[in-house]
């Protein structure tokens, strides 16, 4: 098994892979929180969309993304970027890890503690000081992992329908 950057043309495989992360994503948090839905909603156009938002990344200076190979086959893939923060605060830049993702096989073997070390060196050659990770309050699980990475919650994003 190696990780090694992504080409233009695992690109395709990639979709597949965020495909999957998303069904296991929804399966997690819309079984605890059904009023996620619409704010979850996928395009029908989401594939190609997110094709284009991944060639990019990947010839980007402030972008890029990994993949996890297993005998010739794509398993897991790590998207990671630079964001720009508010112009008032201090912090002007942060690394933000986008997707991690592995297939179930591929779990509690520390290959994405691996991904997010990749992530960490890859925003420090960079000049990047912080980075930034989302979960939804549902994972509780990947919730527990990215705190044992030293990830803190910074903040509690809520909405309402109006």
């Amino acid at each position: 098994m190696k990780i090694r950057k992504a080409v233009l043309k695992d690109v395709q495989a990639i979709i597949g892979l965020s495909d999957d992360f998303m069904n296991d994503h929804s399966e997690i948090v819309f079984r605890k929180n059904k009023k996620l839905k619409p704010h979850l909603a996928i395009r029908k156009n989401a594939n190609a969309l997110f094709s284009k938002y991944i060639r990019k990344n990947i010839k980007s200076k402030d972008g890029d993304v990994f993949v996890v190979e297993d005998k010739g086959k794509l398993v897991g893939y790590l998207f990671i970027l630079i964001k720009k923060n508010n112009p008032i605060f201090k912090l002007r830049r942060l690394g933000y890890i986008s997707d991690l993702y592995l297939k179930k096989p591929y779990r509690n073997r520390k290959i994405s503690s691996r991904l997010k070390d990749i992530a960490i060196s890859w925003f420090r050659k960079k000049g990047i000081r912080y980075a930034s990770i989302c979960v939804y309050p549902q994972n509780a699980h990947a919730h527990k992992i990215y705190g044992r990475w030293g990830f803190f919650d910074y903040h509690v994003e809520m909405r309402r329908k109006i």
